[in-house]
């Protein structure tokens, strides 16, 4: 398990009542956001570095991710992100603070229909092809696609695999990425994001 080399699935990855406040605390803060500043990889309408509530959920959520892959690790940071009707995650690996991933859906509406990730590699045998994050339309063979719904996790090690989704059809659909690194792996140096501690902005 310690090298995670399938990504791992967990359904109810957080208590019931913690998952209703973050989702309703999600609703009332960007339900009375006055501007909005486009995400520049997605086109959705909202993402937000290290929001100080979904940074504490990072720290806490820490030894839970700890016991599934057996090792020890240092949070990173975390990104929240709503994906709205039209917005999508083009195919991308990630950089060095995200060596281990936990994508969590926060809330969605319809709440029942799922928004899948997919995680795959290049294949230019695959009838399938889908946009990287250049815009370039390419071939792509997908190894595994996980339906997402609230409280669903997906434990990823999001630099090694490329992975994304497709368009979302969703009114909005919440997702916060926890990130963490290794504390004995080459990128423990990404402690917090490099940062002095968990919530910092500049």
């Amino acid at each position: 398990m310690g090298d995670l080399v399938i990504p791992l699935f967990v359904e109810n990855f957080l208590p019931n009542q913690v998952l209703n406040i973050l989702n309703s605390y999600c609703i009332m803060k960007y339900s009375n956001k006055k501007s909005f500043k486009v995400d520049t990889q997605t086109s959705s309408l909202i993402s937000e570095h290290s929001d100080p509530l979904m940074e504490t959920i990072c720290d806490l959520t820490t030894p839970v991710v700890e016991q599934n892959l057996s090792k020890k690790l240092f949070p990173t940071y975390s990104f929240l992100r709503i994906y709205d009707k039209g917005s999508d995650l083009p195919i991308h690996k990630d950089r060095p603070s995200c060596e281990y991933t936990v994508a969590l859906c926060l809330g969605a509406d319809p709440i029942e229909k799922p928004y899948e990730i997919f995680v795959g590699e290049v294949d230019e045998s695959s009838d399938y092809k889908y946009f990287d994050s250049d815009g370039k339309y390419n071939r792509y063979k997908i190894n595994y696609k996980y339906p997402m719904k609230p409280n669903n996790a997906l434990i990823f090690k999001g630099m090694e695999n490329i992975h994304w989704r497709e368009m979302c059809v969703h009114d909005y659909f919440t997702t916060v990425f926890l990130h963490y690194v290794d504390q004995e792996g080459e990128f423990k140096d990404y402690k917090y994001d490099q940062r002095n501690m968990l919530g910092e902005t500049s």
